[in-house]
């Protein structure tokens, strides 16, 4: 309990800086973008590479491949439970396609990354990116289309394109590498590495300004269908992924890494999405803020309980 506690603590001092600078108003106001752009361009592929090269053998990539098709199938109970639920609710069509992506996607990388790195280390990375390989695979293919399909604008397309990210495209460099045991130039592998460390800080100060935008705007009373998002964020997909893998007799550090993996807040893209295809926007960034404020009390819990 105690490491759940210091790995926690360390996560909130760092979001503490970025959600102070932003208060303050001492960065300028393009510094998220940087600093995402950053991220998701630049420092999350190289420690995609770097980790899976340096942590997976030939065998533990074949036994991944259950574990990926474990995960993709919790991601499509996630996605079918999410539409019977939106039709029981009721809700419009454009909200309704909201409420399914942000109930089925998790923020696997802005705010997995950082929190599985430091609860876990770097041990527990391989096993996020698979996680996130079938997270990210399904974000940009059936999310994507859950919205767009929602959409009444004729100019916005859905794109095959989309689905590889240059944080997917790491993943599967890394993949190949371990696969065919091969090793990345010293120079190269040192400039990835030096790349990669700078992932985990800034995405925490990242969602630490994000979360100090958000506050400053208020919080808006909580909805039936909100509650029920964040139920299947942080309680019914954490227990599919632990049903499924104890049934098939997979435990241990991999499922610990799995679980809390499954139990991240909403995932941040959707709302820059909702934006995008003109679907509740509001409604998807109250969502990710809503979710990701209440991670702050969920995370120490779970990470407490695994470890």
């Amino acid at each position: 309990m105690l490491n759940g506690i210091v790995s926690v603590l360390v996560v909130f001092i760092i979001l503490g800086v970025g959600f102070f600078f932003t208060k303050k108003e001492i960065w300028p106001d393009n510094t998220n973008k940087v600093f995402s752009t950053t991220v998701i361009k630049i420092a999350a592929p190289s420690l995609a590479v770097v980790s899976i090269e340096n942590r997976f053998t030939p065998e533990l990539l074949r036994a991944a491949f259950w574990n990926l098709l474990i995960i993709a199938g919790s991601v499509i109970i996630m996605h079918l439970l999410a539409r019977v639920l939106g039709r029981l609710l009721k809700l419009p069509k454009k909200k309704k396609a909201v409420f399914v992506t942000t109930f089925t996607f998790n923020n696997t990388m802005f705010i997995g990354l950082p929190i599985i790195s430091i609860v876990f280390g770097h041990d527990g990375l391989p096993y996020l990116f698979t996680f996130y390989l079938v997270s990210i695979s399904f974000f940009w293919s059936l999310g994507a289309w859950t919205l767009c399909s929602a959409s009444e604008l004729e100019d916005k397309s859905f794109s095959i394109k989309k689905i590889f990210s240059p944080g997917l495209i790491g993943v599967f460099i890394g993949c190949i590498l371990a696969g065919m045991s091969w090793k990345l130039p010293v120079i190269l592998e040192t400039a990835l590495s030096y790349l990669g460390d700078i992932c985990v800080p800034l995405s925490l100060l990242v969602i630490g300004s994000n979360l100090s935008r958000s506050l400053s705007k208020g919080m808006q009373k909580i909805t039936l269908d909100q509650i029920i998002i964040m139920l299947g964020k942080f309680v019914i997909h954490p227990l599919i992924i632990w049903g499924a893998f104890t049934l098939l007799g997979i435990t241990g550090f991999p499922l610990k890494v799995f679980i809390l993996a499954a139990s991240l807040p909403c995932h941040a893209q959707t709302a820059i999405m909702a934006e995008y295809y003109d679907l509740e926007s509001e409604y998807a960034s109250n969502l990710v803020s809503l979710s990701t404020l209440i991670s702050l009390v969920t995370i120490p819990v779970y990470a407490g309980l695994l470890l």
